[in-house]
């Protein structure tokens, strides 16, 4: 029983590191354009943030593009497993190094970071000669965990309980509307609508709350897990309802992979290929029965 669950966990996380590698790939494949054309900012508009703090300048056209294009490539291996002992920390790193960067530019997007440190934590993880599936698992789950509770804590530390039983997340949504309205930048019908309707904010207020304060219950036990996995999800789409904000490695379910038995998967697709009834091809050459 003990080795079936060591395999299990195994194969969760081979698949969760495939999807991790994959939608990190993908998403600098589109955003590389952006990413390439950062040379063509302002200087003045530098303001190095995380881990490129101690910077005075930016860094190089050139060498950052080099960065990018290596970041691709780096990723693609640490996706096919092809010698992740060393490409899986090379390509943390300079995602870690490209993300930041482009923050470093006026404005700080919090939707790559769940993404940056899971893959920090696969990378680290992998490069041990013996990982443990199960402590990978673990501190994946974790690492999600932990970015809904600072985000909840961090929403309780700047406006209390008010947050929640006033008009804060109303004026949120408001605001990020009339902005994007006003910049001829896609925004939330639903939105615009509900803003109207201040009632409908107090009991969303206290539901993101409590979906982000009560994350930790998902470690407690798998079943639930599902039921966090879930609010999370809902939580998300509502905010892409709200204020057409997108969070895509939550909306895609990568953000709770660790949290999810995807090790049945396989399995689940292999017993529908093989289910009774299924048609199946007729190997060519073989004639048919009148």
């Amino acid at each position: 029983m003990i080795a079936m669950e060591a395999d299990a966990l195994a194969e969760r996380l081979r698949i969760v590191r495939v999807l991790v590698g994959c939608f990190a790939t993908g998403y600098l494949l589109v955003r590389l354009p952006h990413l390439l054309g950062l040379s063509r900012f302002d200087e003045t508009r530098f303001a190095p943030v995380g881990v490129l703090a101690p910077l005075d300048h930016p860094i190089p056209p050139a060498l950052f593009q080099a960065m990018v294009l290596g970041a691709i490539g780096f990723g693609v291996a640490f996706t096919a497993s092809w010698r992740v002992r060393g490409t899986g920390p090379a390509f943390a790193v300079l995602l870690l190094v490209v993300t930041t960067y482009r923050n470093s530019w006026g404005q700080v997007f919090h939707t790559e970071n769940l993404l940056v440190l899971q893959v920090l934590v696969l990378a680290v993880a992998l490069a041990l000669p013996r990982p443990d599936p199960a402590f990978v698992i673990r501190l994946l789950a974790l690492a999600t965990v932990a970015t809904y509770v600072v985000s909840g804590w961090a929403k309780l530390r700047s406006g209390g309980w008010e947050w929640a039983l006033g008009d804060t997340l109303r004026n949120q949504v408001a605001y990020d509307n009339v902005r994007k309205a006003a910049l001829g930048a896609p925004y939330s019908p639903v939105g615009a609508w509900a803003v109207g309707h201040g009632w409908l904010f107090p009991p969303m207020a206290v539901a993101a709350l409590a979906v982000e304060l009560g994350a930790p219950l998902a470690l407690v036990r798998p079943r639930w897990g599902y039921v966090w996995v879930a609010a999370a999800w809902g939580f998300h789409v509502g905010v892409l309802v709200l204020m057409a904000i997108v969070f895509p490695y939550q909306l895609l379910g990568i953000a709770f992979a660790p949290l999810l038995p995807l090790e049945r998967v396989p399995a689940w697709i292999r017993a529908r290929r093989s289910a009774p009834g299924r048609i199946r091809p007729r190997p060519s050459g073989t004639p048919s029965v009148p």
